[in-house]
């Protein structure tokens, strides 16, 4: 049986579209995946990483998912209603199961959200316009989701696994325990067990609601940080799929017997982030320094190579709302080591300063652009520092603004710029990663996200981006690509270029 959903654009007719099961059930019972880095909790609304996305997103679910052709359509939402510009009207999937037993109810998707904001987690970027003590179940399966003013993007922001829904009886139950009873969503397979720093076991969810999925009845995924330790598991066949390859080994997998590298292109932008409420960096001249100092291209290209991902063009990926072409040339300047030494003179630091820069453990091509930068910032007069931390660490570091600069990406997963551009507004969890309390910033975002129309929304995006640029904030350095080693004996894997969080209820073994 082929299960249906519907599509619809912002306020037109609703389209009923299939949902295309993948091939035959599996033969042998576990998948081994390997991901580059420690999920640390099972949380799915309390951080914005990929790499935890990658397991946690098997085990919760979204309101709506991307098909194929990138097209937002209900998945845990069933249809929807918009009947003005700041209502919608949710109609929650009957049927559906939690692990516990439990039936999904629309309480459990107003109570999703009432954590997310008053505990103020990374969710609230998808639903920082829902007006929440407006919102209100209006039956078991209907939420009435109230915004504070139009919100074009809403619905597409509620694919972002940050949103996924968790079972209100169980998070209770278990006193907000995640590893002690309290992970507990609807997904294809359900959690057994976590080791901090070896691996994460799952198992299939019997009472899935999509009948015949997931295939393979238990995934292990195991952490593993080291790029090189990473392609070696895959070329040996110690994994069945190893998340993310890196540019210098993906050659080497795909000459070894029984593995090929997937791909595809992403909606992530890497970029240096400086925190402008820490000091020398509250000092728009020594944040010119940096930017002068730096060759952000050469530092790129050092680490992923010319054909893995490309050196950014814009602030946010081609073929997203928002991106302009011209913005490196309007605001990154050529290297010019002795302008720099120049700005920190007038910035008051005439026999140079030292600055930190951090990076995830877990993305060696990150460790290697900071080095290249380190070299170039010591020839402007900066004594530069390379903070290497534990991928959870450096997020709850940066999102403590404890971090001087950081490389740092953001996702784009609507396709606009907006999903990128206010996890940087006050208020919000990312606000302190770069504390750029900028009230121009602040009304050309907040009024991009409630402009309906499009061309005019993505010019709020672009002169919300170019005052971020004028005053070296964020300077975009790498446009991501994705990939994955896949066995030649799996099917039915494919890349999720949102947020990397790959839905493996569709791979088999052949």
């Amino acid at each position: 049986m082929k299960p249906s959903t519907w599509r619809r654009g912002l306020f037109g007719a609703l389209i009923t579209i299939p949902l295309v099961l993948a091939a035959a059930p599996a033969s042998k019972d576990t998948l081994r995946v390997v991901t580059n880095a420690d999920p640390a909790n099972m949380d799915p609304n309390a951080t914005d990483d990929q790499q935890h996305f990658q397991i946690t997103r098997q085990i919760y679910e979204t309101l709506f998912v991307y098909n194929d052709k990138y097209e937002i359509i209900p998945w845990l939402c069933e249809k929807y209603e918009r009947p003005n510009p700041t209502t919608i009207i949710l109609h929650i999937r009957k049927g559906v199961k939690f692990h516990n037993g439990d039936t999904l109810k629309a309480s459990d998707v107003l109570f999703t959200f009432q954590r997310i904001i008053k505990d103020k987690l990374d969710g609230m970027t998808e639903i920082q316009k829902v007006d929440i003590d407006q919102s209100k179940v209006l039956d078991d399966y209907t939420l009435k989701l109230v915004t504070k003013g139009p919100a074009p993007t809403q619905i597409v922001l509620l694919e972002g696994p940050d949103s996924a829904i968790l079972s209100e009886r169980a998070y209770k139950a278990s006193g907000g325990n995640f590893l002690k009873g309290g992970c507990v969503g609807t997904g294809p397979y359900q959690f057994v067990s976590y080791k901090s720093g070896d691996q994460v076991v799952l198992k299939k969810f019997d009472g899935y609601w999509r009948k015949g999925e997931p295939h393979i009845p238990n995934v292990i995924f195991r952490f593993i940080s080291d790029t090189s330790s990473r392609s070696i598991e895959a070329e040996t066949g110690g994994a069945d799929i190893v998340y993310y390859i890196g540019p210098k080994d993906v050659a080497a997998v795909n000459a070894a017997k029984g593995v090929k590298v997937v791909s595809d292109l992403g909606a992530n932008t890497v970029y240096l982030t400086f925190n402008t409420q820490i000091k020398p960096l509250d000092n728009l001249k020594v944040r010119q320094a940096i930017w002068n100092a730096l060759d952000y291209r050469s530092a790129v290209t050092a680490a992923y190579g010319k054909t893995f991902g490309s050196v950014a063009t814009g602030w946010v990926c081609p073929g997203i709302k928002g991106y302009d072409a011209d913005i490196i040339a309007k605001f990154v300047p050529k290297r010019d080591p002795k302008k720099a030494k120049q700005l920190l003179a007038e910035a008051g630091y005439p026999n140079g300063v030292e600055v930190h820069i951090a990076v995830p453990r877990g993305v060696q091509e990150r460790k290697d652009m900071a080095e290249v930068f380190q070299a170039q910032l010591a020839e402007a007069g900066f004594d530069a520092k390379v903070d290497v931390l534990e991928d959870n660490n450096f997020s709850v570091q940066g999102f403590a603004g404890k971090l001087q600069m950081a490389i740092y990406g953001q996702t784009a997963s609507d396709f606009e710029a907006d999903r990128s551009l206010v996890q940087f507004l006050p208020g919000t969890v990312g606000f302190k990663l770069c504390g750029f309390d900028n009230q121009k910033f602040v009304d050309a975002v907040n009024k991009a996200v409630m402009t309906i129309d499009d061309k005019a929304r993505a010019e709020l995006y672009k002169q919300a981006i170019n005052t971020m640029m004028e005053n070296c904030v964020t300077l975009p350095l790498w446009h991501k690509a994705l990939n994955a080693a896949v066995r030649d004996d799996v099917g039915g894997f494919k890349i999720t270029r949102t947020y990397e969080h790959h839905y493996l209820q569709y791979v088999y073994f052949k």
